[in-house]
């Protein structure tokens, strides 16, 4: 059955959905049921941002990150441009189906036929039957955009092979007030867990310092580069929501060996507040409060996360949280077992409420690290939990080895080496066991991959930790 659907001579072209009952549900009531849990998962900003970078894949993999952008959005929108990457056509330039609307379960959307008039007058715009009819990347946005809009209509476009700042300077004059761009693209697909968060770190430090030539994993690399041409035009810039894999977002599918990065991040006006400043904006060196009562508190909440993940039961909930727990900030927690380490995992730049990161880090480190086994309810009892939580990572830079080596401070620095698509960190701690400059870069790159004199000639972020353990 096509999937391009005309009733009659003259009546409108509707495209049928392609992936209803595959990667969301077909029924309304219990698709719009879900979508609003994820939503309600979010936390609306000050302000609403004008684009969005949002993920494609099943709603049970991608679907609690797109909450977390869908969740800020202007509900009075009437506009929406959605950009998609095509995965299962080549073709030079764009392309924007010749129908009058999409119809989907929650009912029919219309497309914005004055602003695609417009367009259709670009070389570069066209018009690929076949690079629509079975496409998902935009299609998924739809059901979101249903629930938390009232009344809209839609552009929606695939790039193919064109110039990124070419598709933005085609879109910049339709943009106002009342139009909401969406880029639609998943990040790293089908590496190792661990090695799927260095890719994605990667990728989106990329888009949060707008290097519009950085390196971009994901399917939705072109999209992601014209939002960020976009931004440049309109003053806006970008902040992280939330960003995770596979195997974090639904870990009862499968292992960690093969997983899908997504990430939701949002654009805002250049000085807009976007909610309180966190813990992740302080710089190097600023002190960060935790009192004995706070350490305590995430100590006892991590202890908790670890053994309701090994007993597979559901993750705590704390009715009190400090007010530091809901800063936002990079936080790690490590499992130590008579000394040595049994599982680390957490998130160098703030992406969600640190009581929140704890939860999430505690779990992942028990029962996601590639290095190490799970951990199981006989070894509870012998394991040490630590927490360490960060300061926001700032670049720094040096003339050469020598230079390098002088700057660095042992027991203080955390460093994040990165050297093209390998990025590695070690916590400040981690100078108790390497305490000599020379070695502690050395082990830093080989954790990378790369050779060990590899840090003579790679990139370097610092931050510092507030690090603090059970039994002290």
């Amino acid at each position: 059955m096509s999937l391009f659907k005309c009733q009659a001579a003259g009546d409108p072209v509707v495209r049928a959905p392609a992936v209803a009952g595959q990667f969301y549900d077909k029924n309304p009531a219990s698709l719009k049921k879900e979508i609003e849990g994820y939503v309600a998962d979010g936390m609306p900003l000050d302000a609403h941002p004008p684009i969005i970078i949002s993920p494609h894949a099943g709603y049970v993999f991608s679907g609690p990150v797109a909450g977390k952008g869908f969740a800020t959005v202007d509900p009075n929108a009437g506009k929406v441009i959605l950009i998609g990457p095509s995965h299962h056509k080549h073709f030079d330039g764009v392309s924007i189906p010749e129908v009058d609307a999409y119809g989907l379960p929650l009912g029919t959307v219309p497309l914005a036929k004055k602003d695609i008039k417009k367009l259709r007058a670009s070389k570069l715009v066209h018009a690929h039957r076949d690079a629509h009819s079975r496409e998902h990347c935009l299609e998924v946005q739809i059901p979101f955009l249903q629930v938390v809009l009232s009344d809209f209509e839609i552009v929606p476009i695939i790039t193919g092979k064109v110039d990124p700042a070419a598709v933005a300077e085609l879109l910049y004059p339709l943009i106002d007030d009342k139009t909401l761009v969406v880029i639609s693209s998943d990040f790293s697909h089908y590496h190792p867990h661990e090695q799927a968060k260095t890719i994605d770190s990667i990728s989106i430090e990329t888009v949060l310092t707008g290097d519009r030539s950085g390196p971009i994993d994901g399917c939705g690399e072109l999209p992601i580069r014209v939002a960020m041409h976009l931004a440049g035009r309109m003053g806006l810039s970008p902040k992280l929501l939330d960003a995770r894999n596979s195997s974090e977002t639904c870990p009862q599918y499968g292992s960690g060996d093969r997983v899908v990065g997504y990430a939701s991040i949002v654009y805002l006006k250049n000085g807009a507040e976007a909610g309180a400043t966190s813990a992740a904006e302080k710089k190097p060196g600023d002190t960060m409060e935790l009192s004995a009562a706070d350490k305590a508190f995430f100590l006892k909440l991590a202890r908790s996360a670890l053994e309701k993940a090994v007993k597979g039961e559901p993750p705590p909930e704390p009715e009190e949280v400090p007010a530091v727990g809901k800063e936002v900030c990079g936080c790690f927690v490590t499992l130590t077992q008579d000394g040595n380490l049994r599982g680390c995992i957490g998130y160098i730049e703030g992406i969600k409420p640190l009581y929140q990161a704890v939860v999430d880090n505690a779990r992942n480190a028990a029962l996601s690290d590639p290095r190490f086994p799970r951990v199981t309810a006989g070894e509870l009892e012998s394991i040490t939990v630590e927490v360490s939580v960060l300061t926001k990572p700032v670049p720094f830079s040096y003339d050469n080895p020598k230079d390098l080596l002088a700057k660095l401070e042992p027991g203080k620095d955390g460093i994040i080496l990165r050297k093209g698509y390998s990025q590695s960190t070690f916590l400040p701690q981690v100078w108790d066991q390497l305490p000599d400059k020379v070695q502690f870069l050395e082990h830093l790159s080989r954790k990378a991959g790369l050779s060990g004199d590899a840090w003579k000639k790679a990139e370097y972020r610092r931050y510092y930790a507030i690090h603090f353990e059970e039994g002290e």
